[in-house]
């Protein structure tokens, strides 16, 4: 189960695809154990930090989940979430509070209204760095899988 050399994409995103289609095709089932990082790292010819990137990324994705000391396995399609957590709770967040923010403009505001819409505003501004911190951690591990790649030579 090697992966594509003809392809530009980083290492890490091609072995998490491969363990994607093995999961969404049905090979792999809910609670299935995933192998072992030493496993994926030889039949996929990639680092062992290439592995975990890849496995980061499918945990994420809410595909797997890990148990230390005991491996990754194959999430429930019906357990999975169908969003980030933090979207939601900022949506929610949108949602409950726009009544009390039209009520706001008209002087009506309390102060638990506004502790909780600067609350609010300070978690999509999170939200926002957390996304921006995902790329660039992501861009990172693709500069050091080439790196790794350049020393195993």
């Amino acid at each position: 189960m090697s992966l594509p050399t003809n392809d530009p994409r980083p290492p890490y995103l091609l072995a998490a695809d491969r363990l994607r289609e093995e999961i969404t095709s049905g090979r792999l089932k809910p609670g299935d154990r995933l192998p072992s990082s030493r496993d994926l790292k030889d039949s996929l010819g990639i680092a062992n930090a290439t592995v975990h990137a890849a496995l980061r990324v499918l945990r994420d994705e809410g595909l797997i989940y890990s148990v230390h000391g005991r491996g990754s396995y194959v999430s429930d399609p019906a357990a999975r979430p169908e969003a980030d957590p933090l979207a939601e709770l900022a949506a929610a967040f949108a949602g409950d509070f726009t009544e009390r923010e039209n009520k706001a403009t008209a002087g009506d505001q309390s102060p638990l209204t506004d502790i909780l819409l600067t609350v609010r505003d300070q978690l999509q501004a999170m939200a926002a760095e957390v996304g921006e911190l995902k790329g660039q951690v992501t861009a990172l591990e693709a500069k050091v899988e080439r790196l790794e790649r350049r020393d195993d030579r």
